[in-house]
């Protein structure tokens, strides 16, 4: 069964890269390797402006399903693409390892519908 809207089946491979929450896409972030993120950001950056469009057409907190995983997509894709293009590590080097972090940004990603 698809997880994603039909028009974007060819990212199905990557729907369980939809985590309902930062601290879900966090935890995915570090448990990946640079090159499983890599292969990732590559499949989604040439998606994204058609993402972002489809996703324009729907109320922001009124997502179906399908909608509401792609916007999760679409939110992992920026998680994944700070550490291809930016940090060249699943983490930020030289600095606190993440896993120390505390994400306090549930109430937000209610509000907006991504959660």
């Amino acid at each position: 069964m698809a997880e994603l809207p039909e028009p974007f089946a060819d990212l199905e491979p990557y729907a369980g890269w939809a985590r309902p929450n930062e601290r879900e896409r966090l935890q995915l972030r570090l448990e990946s390797s640079l090159a499983q993120l890599t292969a990732f950001y590559q499949a989604m950056l040439p998606r994204m402006e058609a993402l972002a469009g489809h996703l324009a057409t729907y109320p922001v907190d009124d997502l179906p399903p399908p909608e509401r995983r792609l916007l999760q997509l679409g939110l992992m894709f920026m998680e994944a693409a700070v550490c291809v293009e930016l940090f060249k590590s699943p983490d930020v080097p030289d600095s606190l390892a993440a896993r120390h972090m505390q994400v306090y940004t549930e109430g937000i990603e209610r509000e907006t519908g991504a959660a």
